[in-house]
């Protein structure tokens, strides 16, 4: 290639580049535009799976329930002023909670469990349930703790069944939900309902078979 015609293939290469850098100038901006647009949906997804994990990853364990690691009774003063309220032991039951359960039940591990783990899912729409993903996750592990709950009672006669374990259900609601904020603040969880599979085996977290009545 002589002078004449490499200087022509540059002559061209200019004019093919002036031709060309503004659509692809558009598509760059274009781009860094829809990566900024994305970004707050990207993080909200990101935020949405940490809280389905984090309630996913909630389990009752037998040290719960064998009470080696009860905490402390809570300053009254503190017990109430938050929806979340106090967990100074961080197993996901309320401290006031958890201690009115095993008051309740010193001698029956078994219903202990039950109720210590439907206390744990029922608390889980107080921390913040902010989306459909997060609703049914805690509404499974709710679903799971009820029916673990429903277990902890003989079928023997079915009426008796009903009666018994409506009055746990309804006594750890009235422990957990205590306070019309905490009320509100599931019911508010609520807008956010939507159809789950439920589960319908491996209801309670603690094998019963390790726990007495």
């Amino acid at each position: 290639m002589n002078d004449a015609q490499g200087s022509d293939v540059g002559n061209l290469l200019r004019r093919g580049w002036r031709v060309a850098r503004w659509p692809l100038g558009i598509l760059v901006v274009a781009y860094i535009a829809l990566l900024v647009w994305r970004a707050p949906s990207y993080m909200s997804e990101q935020k949405s799976k940490e809280a389905v994990a984090f309630i996913q990853s909630r389990h009752l364990t037998l040290a719960d329930v064998d009470g080696k690691h009860l905490p402390p009774p809570p300053d009254p003063k503190l017990v109430d002023a938050t929806v979340e309220g106090i967990d100074a032991n961080q197993n996901g039951i309320r401290d006031d909670v958890e201690l009115a359960i095993f008051k309740k039940y010193p001698n029956s591990p078994y219903t202990r469990a039950a109720e210590l783990q439907y206390a744990m899912a029922e608390q889980m729409f107080l921390d913040g349930v902010r989306n459909s993903e997060a609703w049914a996750a805690t509404a499974i592990q709710d679903s799971r703790a009820y029916a673990c709950v429903s277990e902890s009672y003989s079928r023997m006669n079915a009426e008796v069944h009903g009666a018994v374990i409506d009055q746990r259900i309804n006594e750890v609601k009235d422990l957990v939900l205590n306070t019309q904020s905490r009320k509100s603040e599931k019911n508010s969880a609520s807008r956010y309902a939507t159809s789950v599979g439920l589960p319908d085996r491996d209801f309670c977290d603690v094998d019963p078979s390790n726990l007495q009545n």
